[in-house]
């Protein structure tokens, strides 16, 4: 397929159950893992109740993490606290360890426990509280910027269009990356510029979840043109995407904007073909 055979249409510049007396382990969806400990002073029908009321707020911690996950799926990481409940004031809650957890996600959380009631709990009444935080397309991640290790040098050939080309796809094939550019662009241009989709790969990733929303199929592809300039900043001109859901457009432009490139020796342009499988 020529360069000019991608077409164009719009541009987008890149910049759980009852608790248990004494400790319980909480998971919910594979997102949050919640465990309580006492402090030692608290009686165990205490602590339980207190456990079961922060087990009640995991609904909305859940919510705090997937807004914060929704733009950087790479954030995981263990929050430790201690809330301590007395007569007439306020819950007191003190973060004791962040363990890689985003201060946004920290502030969210520290809401959420200081706002809820336990009102079933007796006072005096305190517990230890720690929250891990992880979900798939994080480890997804992790996984896959060990394979991108692996891409010190990508391999780039001539397709039989006569156009320089080289591909990448993620570790489960569920999105491949197709890089064309012109025979005189130099192989350093094409691995410059797939180089960037296997550091943003995520964000695709997480577009072809949505484009699944409703039972469709996700499959399809996604073309578009990236043009970066001489300090690496990239403007993406999307073209045809052949993904059935309304969605798959919007999503892609915004997944576009994330990619990462370094800067090149010079002002290139590529075309760029993004395969959702099946």
């Amino acid at each position: 397929m020529s360069l000019a055979a991608w077409g164009a249409s719009r541009p987008c510049a890149a910049d759980g159950g009852a608790m248990g007396q004494g400790e319980a382990s909480i998971a919910v969806r594979s997102d949050v893992k919640l465990s309580v400990k006492g402090t030692g002073g608290t009686p165990s029908e205490r602590l339980s109740k207190l456990g079961q009321s922060v087990s009640d707020e995991l609904g909305e911690i859940r919510t705090c993490y997937r807004k914060l996950v929704a733009n950087s799926p790479e954030i995981t990481g263990t929050l430790r606290l201690r809330l301590g409940l007395e007569k007439d004031q306020r819950p007191a809650l003190s973060v004791l360890n962040q363990g890689g957890a985003a201060e946004p996600l920290v502030q969210c959380v520290t809401q959420v426990l200081t706002r809820a009631k336990y009102a079933d709990v007796a006072r005096p009444a305190a517990a230890f509280l720690t929250l891990e935080f992880d979900n798939s397309r994080a480890r997804g991640q992790s996984q896959m910027l060990e394979k991108s290790a692996e891409l010190a040098h990508v391999e780039v050939h001539t397709n039989p269009a006569g156009l320089r080309e080289a591909s990448w796809a993620t570790m489960a094939q569920e999105v491949r990356f197709t890089v064309e550019a012109e025979s005189a662009a130099p192989p350093a241009a094409v691995e410059l510029v797939l180089q960037g989709f296997t550091r943003g790969y995520a964000a695709f990733l997480d577009c072809r979840r949505k484009c699944e929303q409703g039972g469709a199929s996700p499959e399809g592809d996604i073309h578009a043109r990236v043009a970066v300039d001489a300090k690496g900043h990239a403007k993406f001109t999307l073209g045809e995407v052949t993904v059935a859901h309304k969605r798959a457009p919007g999503c892609a432009e915004r997944a576009f904007q994330r990619v990462p490139f370094d800067k090149p020796d010079a002002p290139l342009q590529a075309n760029v073909r993004v395969h959702f499988a099946p």
